[in-house]
């Protein structure tokens, strides 16, 4: 697997993220951030302790990492959805969604949040958007496998439908409040 995502700043928050890395969750479920997603999340600087990330669910079951401006974005997004849309995934993201501390290390801990993505110990960071994910190794594998024939596995296609009508293209108000 490549070891050098490339990111670009987009407008004000977006920011496209590309690569993977390979990595490992202890025993507590904490795994380190890699340094070019830490620095294109948060920003460069020398010390990331007590950083925060959002973690949330994703549609495949993996994990979302955003930066807090990130979540923030994503979620005016999805809201400005019609009714039953904006509900469900805000019901999915929205509820799911941690605060995430990094340590000294660069690590945040997702423990809360392993069983919902079948993290073992072999994880995969994918850069994907404006955003990042979280994979269990194998599990990314089949989610590539599938890739391939054609297939994007989701967990729910409700989800999918929903998540699809987002406008990630659309302007969106900075300064509204969520």
């Amino acid at each position: 697997m490549g070891n050098f995502p490339i990111f670009e700043q987009v407008g004000i928050l977006a920011v496209f993220f590309r690569g993977t890395y390979e990595h490992t969750l202890d025993s507590k479920g904490r795994v380190a951030v890699p340094k070019k997603f830490r620095e294109a999340l948060l920003g460069v600087r020398e010390d990331y302790t007590g950083e925060e990330l959002v973690v949330t669910y994703g549609l495949s079951s993996q994990l979302f990492v955003f930066s807090k401006e990130g979540f923030d974005d994503f979620q005016r997004r999805y809201c400005a959805l019609p009714g039953d849309d904006a509900d469900l995934l805000d019901r999915f993201f929205g509820a799911n969604s941690l605060e995430c501390q990094l340590d000294a290390q660069g690590r945040i801990n997702v423990a809360s949040l392993k069983k919902f993505a079948a993290l073992e110990k072999d994880v995969v960071w994918v850069g994907q958007r404006g955003h990042v994910e979280l994979w269990d190794a194998k599990r990314w594998q089949e989610a590539l496998d599938a890739v391939q024939e054609g297939i994007f596995l989701a967990k729910s296609e409700k989800l999918k439908e929903a998540y699809g009508r987002i406008d990630f293209n659309a302007p969106i108000d900075i300064n509204a409040s969520s």
